[in-house]
């Protein structure tokens, strides 16, 4: 069990004042953070912060008391220390916080093997670097976003401390009650959030909206949940079905942590800005402000996968690869007051694709699992990656034979890119005649994004970005749309691929696509995201041939579709039926029970004696909104 924050603090200090001058210890949010007036004597031995960290079972920071050399003095030694290759963009200082931060293309040369570089520069300069990669493709998004964060520097530094009274703080109950409360997505698709407590704690696992849905939010009415007793958020992905709410907790008081990845935060940032400017063009009012959404950010708390950290006096936190999009994470709680473990996937995939490797199966301990069944059905068997593949292509061909363009509604958020790896691979291969492709809206911003963090993708494009140095992102076909105003030109040109969300054109540039083509026979439309009921794309889908549509205007009309649609589902980003009972059936060590959540009803009703039966002796749950259950 956890000890207080001062006895910890002691801890380290008497650990570590035998090998070099303690000035003062810190608690930051879930990391233990040492200050010495010369780093050098600890990190020249890192033997020494192992086996205090092992003890301890934190991970531990060490600092320099105040720089060791000026501004001007530590640029100098940056750029002696750092390799030309890693092309510095910017460098930037926080003197409150004695962080410097360097923005370069190749980071793995500012970082150098084991981390070398970063240290050289800690020991020398006492300025901790913080090191961010500039994406390939400029993004006016992320150069403002990368500037809020570095303005925040100081808060955030502020709120860490803040936080870690309470995540470090000493446990007031002996009781061993472990309970799982599901506030969302439980026998649907969407607004994904699950309230898991302890005598001691209260965790929530995402905190999502369902988007064009009758019930928006998560059941933040019930009883069972208390905003104030609230000790942490843990989001798995970026997508709004299980992040969009996170702005309505800081809008109501919520002022604790929130882990992810880096790249979950940085999408999330992106996506909320997105809904903002959104809604604002449409006339609305969006329920949350950008106030809320820099408040979020300064609570953020960033990990890497398979790093362990406490998040409360008795539950510790790992995040693993989910496979479903770039930074998402299954999440493994370790509860030490119950002795159980809980694994959430979120949404995952357990299948290699050009974009990311497949998801993760083993782990130390597993008693609960929350599975999601998105595509559990009975008919829910995705034809193989390459078989999607060739289906596109084949789509591609024939239109543009015809003169046509092929429209693709896609998240901007992981199908876009999936869909733009296939492509560059088509092209290569002379498989695809060479005709443009156009990529609208948030597309740019959130490749731009992930070619900023090369390192959560799949070995096939880190093996092209780091041995080729080819971005497969910045390929030549790739045409991005900067407004509206391009788009009839784009229509009205030859033969192309368009790549525009919403995936389930439920709004977005997709719309006026489908409406400027739709019309046209020569043209095809291709589904390849999930559609939900009540979309337009679930009316395409079902066979539905004249739509109610608004014009540029906003004046209603009437699109007859003679286009073709179809519909490819291979490129999903779930895990269908198969991969679901293969993950269930595989993974490291057998769970007790698996909660079966993410899915429709119907659904979730057929696979429930099929997962029973892949696993023996399981205990398979369909739980319903609101329901809780004790899990130990």
């Amino acid at each position: 069990m956890m000890s207080s924050p001062e006895s910890i603090k002691a801890k380290v200090r008497k650990f570590l004042s035998q090998y070099t001058r303690i000035d003062k210890v810190d608690l930051e949010g879930p990391f233990i953070t040492v200050y010495v007036e010369n780093p050098k004597e600890l990190l020249d031995r890192p033997d020494i912060i192992t086996n205090a960290a092992k003890s301890l079972k934190k991970k531990i920071v060490v600092l320099a008391s105040k720089p060791l050399k000026d501004e001007s003095s530590t640029i100098e030694f940056i750029r002696k220390t750092i390799p030309e290759k890693a092309e510095i963009e910017d460098i930037k200082f926080i003197q409150e916080t004695r962080e410097v931060y360097i923005i370069a293309k190749r980071t793995g040369y500012v970082v150098g093997k084991g981390g070398a570089n970063i240290l050289e520069i800690l020991k020398e300069t006492g300025w901790r670097p913080v090191v961010i990669r500039a994406p390939t493709i400029k993004s006016t998004f992320l150069e403002t976003f990368y500037n809020v964060m570095i303005s925040e520097a100081v808060e955030r530094k502020r709120v860490m401390k803040r936080l870690s009274s309470r995540i470090f703080r000493s446990p007031m109950r002996i009781s061993r009650g472990l309970y799982v409360t599901f506030l969302g997505a439980a026998r649907e698709v969407g607004r994904s959030s699950i309230l898991v407590t302890t005598d001691e704690s209260s965790i929530l696992l995402d905190c999502g909206i369902s988007v064009g849905g009758e019930d928006p939010f998560p059941r933040f009415d019930l009883s069972s949940f208390d905003i104030d007793e609230l000790d942490a958020v843990v989001v798995t992905h970026a997508h709004l079905d299980h992040s969009g709410a996170l702005p309505l907790l800081f809008k109501y008081g919520y002022r604790g942590p929130v882990y992810l990845t880096r790249p979950t935060r940085d999408l999330i940032m992106l996506l909320l800005y997105d809904y903002i400017n959104l809604s604002q063009r449409s006339g609305l009012t969006p329920f949350f402000s950008w106030r809320d959404v820099v408040n979020l950010m300064n609570h953020t708390v960033t990990l890497e996968y398979a790093e362990t950290v406490d998040i409360s006096p008795d539950v510790k936190l790992t995040l693993y690869n989910a496979g479903h999009i770039l930074g998402s994470g299954l999440a493994h709680l370790n509860v030490e007051s119950a002795r159980h473990n809980i694994l959430y996937t979120g949404d995952m995939r357990f299948r290699d694709t050009k974009l990311l490797d497949k998801a993760v199966r083993k782990f130390p301990r597993v008693e609960t699992l929350i599975m999601e069944c998105t595509y559990c059905g009975e008919n829910d068997v995705l034809p193989s990656f390459r078989e999607a593949e060739e289906a596109l292509f084949s789509i591609i061909r024939e239109t543009a034979s015809k003169g046509g363009k092929v429209l693709i509604p896609a998240l901007a958020v992981g199908r876009a890119q999936e869909i733009m790896l296939s492509l560059v691979d088509g092209f290569s291969s002379n498989e695809l005649p060479d005709i443009p492709v156009y990529l609208d809206g948030m597309i740019y911003d959130s490749t731009a994004i992930h070619s900023a963090y090369p390192d959560y993708l799949s070995s096939y494009v880190r093996d092209s970005v780091f041995k080729r140095d080819r971005d497969p992102f910045t390929d030549p076909h790739f045409n991005f749309i900067g407004s509206s105003d391009e788009r009839p030109d784009v229509t009205r040109g030859g033969p192309a691929v368009i790549i525009a969300p919403s995936g389930m054109l439920t709004g977005g540039p997709s719309v006026d696509y489908l409406r400027m083509l739709a019309p046209g026979p020569e043209n095809a439309i291709v589904l390849v995201s999930y559609q939900a009921e009540g979309t337009l794309g679930r009316k395409l889908r079902d066979g539905v041939r004249e739509l109610r549509m608004q014009n540029e205007e906003g004046e209603p009309v009437k699109v007859e579709v003679r286009a073709e649609v179809r519909v490819i589902e291979g490129f999903s980003a779930h895990a269908d039926k198969v991969q679901l009972l293969t993950y269930l059936g595989t993974i490291e060590p057998r769970p007790h029970r698996v909660f079966l959540v993410h899915g429709e009803e119907e659904k979730i009703r057929s696979f429930s004696p099929l997962a029973a039966k892949t696993v023996p002796g399981i205990r398979t749950i369909s739980p319903q909104i609101g329901e809780t259950f004790r899990l130990a």
